[in-house]
């Protein structure tokens, strides 16, 4: 075959790529065995600190958790994987699908779950991780029939019955007939579990602005409104017209907004943040469910003084 030839040319081209498949797969097998090695000498110089296999299999779990807390989940899943093959369980397992859910890989991470469950089908923290990839994939459905689990094992979770309600609302309304009896509305939510205002209150915004301000507390949702330009003109909401500078308000207001009303340039402004009450930890965005410890309506309103940066000449 003559090498100027097209098909001579096709043939090289294709020839590079095969030679360069095989060396990435070959480079990727030595690495994933190195890193065995690298494991299994770590687990052996666990030894000698006992005889005991007990204490190597601590260590290596307490190694694995660092990993995970520092979210290198990618390590942490491969000491675990170690630790089942040696000692196979479903707390491990488990410990493989949270690793899985955290690092985002929701379907490897379900398919572990559905593997502990069918061998320990009232495994409660299998069934609450499999809540929380369901509700990953918005199968609001799926969350109801765990919940329904959760009844049978006369275990109460109304902060995920709530949840699952609201979500079910805002989709198609709540049509499930055992699951949302008496349920005709969100304001029946609400009533029932008194919890989600906050959930409740950024809805009526949208649908029931009137009834949003008559309900809200003035400083613990301020969020929800600050920005908004129909606050109304009344006694309830003067210290934040005041704060605005769009009326005076001689009434006495949380630190940040008497700050505010009593500037006389327009060099602050209010900034906000969320701390979950259950795991201390602070976010700069509201989450219904906590993006930490996954707990529900946990999250509170932290009101955090400014200064007020003007952008100007910005270019796209």
């Amino acid at each position: 075959m003559n090498y100027k030839d097209p098909l001579f040319s096709v043939i090289i081209f294709f020839l590079i790529i095969l030679i360069a498949v095989v060396l990435a797969l070959l480079f990727g097998r030595i690495k994933e065995i190195l890193k065995q090695k690298e494991i299994e000498k770590l687990m052996k110089n666990f030894e000698y600190f006992n005889e005991d296999l007990n204490n190597p299999l601590n260590a290596l779990l307490l190694l694995a958790k660092a990993y995970e807390k520092e979210g290198n989940y990618e390590k942490a899943i491969e000491i675990y994987l170690l630790i089942q093959k040696d000692y196979p369980s479903n707390t491990n397992l488990l410990n493989i699908a949270k690793c899985y859910f955290k690092a985002g890989f929701l379907q490897k991470s379900e398919h572990i779950v559905e593997k502990i469950l069918k061998t320990n089908p009232r495994n409660k923290e299998a069934l609450k991780l499999l809540i929380l990839i369901n509700e990953k994939f918005n199968n609001i459905k799926e969350i109801i029939d765990i919940l329904e689990i959760f009844d049978e094992l006369e275990i109460k979770l109304p902060k995920e019955k709530a949840n699952a309600m609201i979500k079910l609302f805002l989709q198609n309304g709540c049509s499930i007939e055992e699951f949302c009896d008496g349920i005709k509305n969100f304001e029946d939510i609400y009533e029932k579990y008194p919890f989600v205002k906050r959930e409740y209150l950024s809805y009526l915004f949208r649908a029931d602005i009137k009834k949003a301000y008559e309900i809200a507390d003035i400083y613990e949702y301020l969020d929800l409104y600050w920005y908004r330009d129909d606050i109304p003109d009344n006694k309830k909401f003067c210290n934040i017209l005041a704060a605005k500078k769009l009326t005076d308000c001689k009434k006495k207001a949380p630190f940040e907004i008497e700050v505010l009303k009593n500037l006389n340039n327009n060099t602050a402004e209010l900034g906000f943040e969320y701390v979950c009450e259950n795991c201390k930890k602070t976010f700069p965005l509201y989450s219904t469910r906590c993006p930490k410890c996954h707990e529900l309506f946990t999250q509170k309103l932290i009101i955090k003084l400014m200064e007020k940066k003007e952008v100007e000449n910005i270019e796209y």
